[in-house]
C-alpha cells in the first residue's frame, strides 16, 4: 500500500549535509520512501494533504532507560513511550536498563539486557523502534559477558558508571573490547545515580575518566550536578570522544556550553541529544522538542541544524541508517505546524524562537500512529487524510 504526501512547504531531511530539501511531495510504497515525484504515485494510495507544514526526519531519543513493555520502574508509569511518539520522537536508543529490578552481577546484568533486546526486536511501542539492550559493567564482568552480548545481536553497552564496576581502568578495557566488535558505548559523566554502596567508590566521572575509557559517547554532559568548564571543554575539544550528548533532565548553562564549544570548532557532528527518560527528573515526552527549542533559541543552532542533530545524526552514532528523508529510506516522518495561536508562522520559526511546533501527524514505516499529538499544543493547521479503500 502507498502512502503519499504532499502539498508540503519545507522538508528536514535529518542529515546536516543537506538539512533542508526543496520538495513538495513524498512516495512512500511497502514502508520506505521510494519517491519525491508527484506522478509517481498510484490511485490506491493513502494521501496525506499536509496543508503547507512542515515535514521531518522523526527524532531519535539517543538516551533512554527502558525496562521490559511501556513501563518506567524509575517513575511508575505507563505508556512513556507511546506518549514522546506524540513528541515526533520514533526512535529510542537504551542507555542500559538500569532500573530493571535483580540486577546484582554480570550474569545478571547480561540476563536483562538480553530479555530487554529480544522483547524490544518485537514489541514496538505505538510503531517506536526501540533499541533495548544495553549490557551494564559490573565488578565481575568479563570480556566474555561482552561477546554474548554481541553473539545475541546487541550493539549497545549502557552507561559506564552506572553498574557495579567504577574503576576507569578496567571499564576501559572493556570498552575498547566493545568497541573493537562495533558497539557503541555509553559513558556517565558527572555525579554518579547510584544509590547503592558503589556509589561511595567513585562518586564523580570527570574529563579525566573519560579520556581513560575512551567511549563512543561521553553520556549527558549537562548532568545536574555536572562536569566542571574545563572538563566540558577538553572533551568538546579536537582528542574528545566521537559524541558528545547533551539530555533535557540536566543542567541548561552546561548545555549551552557543550553547544558553543562545538560550534566553535565547527563540531556539531559530534553533539547528541537525549532525554535521559525515565529518571528522577521524570518522563518528558516533548523532551526532544524542548531541547531542541533550547539550543536554537539560546545557542543560535538554526532549527534544521538542530532537527538533524536530533534525528539522522542521532541514529547514525548507533550504526543506524535511518531517521533521514532519501529515497530507499524508511519512511518514519513527523508533520508539524506552529501551534494554534502562535505568534510564529511556520514550525521551524517557532523552533527557532524556542516553542513547541504542534505535531499533526507522526509516521513510522509507512503507517500513520498519530494524527494530532496528544502532548503538543495543536498544529495551527490540519492534515486531510485520505485513507485508500
Amino acid at each position: 500500500m502507498q502512502l503519499v504526501l504532499h502539498n508540503i512547504d519545507k522538508v528536514l531531511s535529518g542529515s546536516l549535509a543537506e538539512p533542508v530539501l526543496d520538495v513538495d511531495t513524498i512516495v512512500v510504497d511497502d514502508g520506505q520512501i521510494t519517491s519525491f515525484d508527484a506522478g509517481s504515485g498510484s490511485g490506491s494510495a493513502t494521501v496525506i494533504d499536509c496543508k503547507g507544514m512542515t515535514v521531518a526526519a522523526g527524532l531519535v531519543d539517543t538516551h533512554v532507560h527502558p525496562t521490559l513493555g511501556d513501563y518506567a520502574h524509575k517513575q511508575q508509569s505507563v505508556g512513556y513511550l507511546e506518549r514522546m511518539m506524540h513528541g515526533g520522537v520514533t526512535r529510542v536508543m537504551s542507555a542500559g536498563e538500569v532500573h530493571a529490578p535483580g540486577r546484582f552481577d554480570a550474569d545478571s546484568a547480561l540476563a536483562i539486557a538480553a530479555g530487554a533486546f529480544y522483547s524490544f526486536n518485537v514489541f514496538q511501542p505505538a510503531g517506536m523502534k526501540v533499541h533495548g539492550g544495553a549490557m551494564l559493567f559490573e565488578t565481575d564482568t568479563e570480556f566474555a559477558h561482552i561477546d554474548r552480548a554481541y553473539e545475541i545481536g546487541m550493539r549497545i553497552i549502557g552507561e559506564v558508571g552506572i553498574g557495579s564496576l567504577k574503576d576507569p581502568v578496567r571499564s576501559g578495557e572493556l570498552a575498547r573490547h566493545a568497541r573493537d566488535l562495533g558497539m557503541t558505548v555509553h559513558m556517565h559523566c558527572g555525579c554518579t545515580s547510584d544509590r547503592g554502596p558503589g556509589g561511595d567508590a567513585h562518586p564523580h566521572f570527570s574529563a579525566d575518566d573519560v579520556f581513560v575509557v575512551q567511549p563512543t559517547i561521553a553520556s549527558h554532559a549537562n548532568t545536574f550536578a555536572s562536569l566542571s568548564d574545563d572538563d566540558i571543554d577538553r572533551l568538546c575539544g579536537p582528542e574528545g570522544p566521537p559524541f558528545v550528548e547533551i539530555v533535557q533532565a540536566g543542567g541548561t548553562r552546561s548545555m549551552l556550553r557543550v553547544v558553543e564549544r562545538l560550534k566553535e570548532t565547527d563540531s556539531l557532528h559530534r553533539l547528541l541529544i537525549g532525554t535521559d527518560t525515565p529518571t528522577g527528573y521524570g518522563v518528558t515526552s516533548l523532551g526532544i522538542l524542548k531541547t531542541i527549542g533550547d539550543i536554537c533559541s539560546l545557542a543560535g543552532v538554526e532549527p534544521e541544524i538542530g532537527w538533524a542533530i536530533a534525528s539522522g545524526q542521532g541514529a547514525a552514532a548507533f550504526g543506524c541508517d535511518g531517521n533521514v528523508i532519501k529515497v530507499g529510506a524508511a519512511a518514519d516522518l513527523v508533520v508539524l505546524d506552529a501551534s494554534l495561536g502562535s505568534v510564529e508562522d511556520t514550525a521551524t520559526d517557532a523552533i527557532a524562537a524556542g516553542e513547541f511546533p504542534g505535531v499533526a501527524v507522526v509516521i513510522t514505516d509507512g503507517a500513520v500512529r498519530v494524527t494530532g499529538s496528544l502532548c503538543t499544543l495543536r498544529a495551527r493547521r490540519v492534515a486531510d487524510i485520505d485513507v485508500a479503500a
